[in-house]
């Protein structure tokens, strides 16, 4: 049995963080996120974007209104709208899995993106992941296939998706961090 004094020094069998993890999810912990966990966080991702930008249209659509009134507004058309989402995805991605390894798809799905060592992406990696993710989605697919459950954009870039459910952005898997 571990004391408190213990527990919060980590010196018992379990660390403070690791009670902030579900009980039922510390077994994979650090492991590698299989398909269907990183499919879901990317449509949740894609989602959160796709409502922002409906957001900011019915923004535009207001303002035009109070501003111009009676001028008919049209509509974007869908080429542009696409090419607004990637944009925005493409910018949302490279900047949290740039800083934290997670976007809030991946952290309610309990996953983070980190370099073959276990550290969080620099910049120009991150920048260049969510590129390849956003101009090639099927690469996902490749996770399907895979043995380690890497995507393409894992394979070229170097780059692993785990379960992570610590609130903290890693340093390296498996090293212990005491505040």
């Amino acid at each position: 049995m571990t004391t408190f004094s213990e527990w919060q020094r980590g010196e018992g069998s379990h660390t403070a963080s690791d009670y902030a993890i579900p009980e039922d999810a510390r077994d994979f912990q650090g492991e590698r996120a299989g398909f269907a966990t990183r499919f879901l966080a990317s449509a949740i991702d894609i989602a959160l974007v796709a409502l922002l930008m409906m957001g900011i249209w019915l923004g535009i659509e207001i303002l035009q209104l109070i501003f111009t009134p009676g001028v008919e507004v049209q509509a974007p058309r869908a080429a542009t709208l696409v090419v607004w989402g990637y944009v925005f995805t493409t910018f949302y991605w490279t900047v949290a899995w740039a800083t934290s390894g997670r976007s809030l798809g991946a952290w309610v799905m309990g996953v983070r993106v980190v370099n073959r060592k276990g550290e969080r992406l620099r910049f120009p990696v991150s920048l260049a992941r969510a590129a390849f993710s956003v101009g090639f989605p099927i690469g996902l697919g490749w996770a399907l296939v895979s043995k380690r459950n890497r995507s393409v954009q894992d394979v070229v870039l170097r780059t692993i998706v785990i379960y992570d459910w610590s609130l903290r952005a890693p340093l390296i898997i498996g090293s212990k961090r005491h505040s």
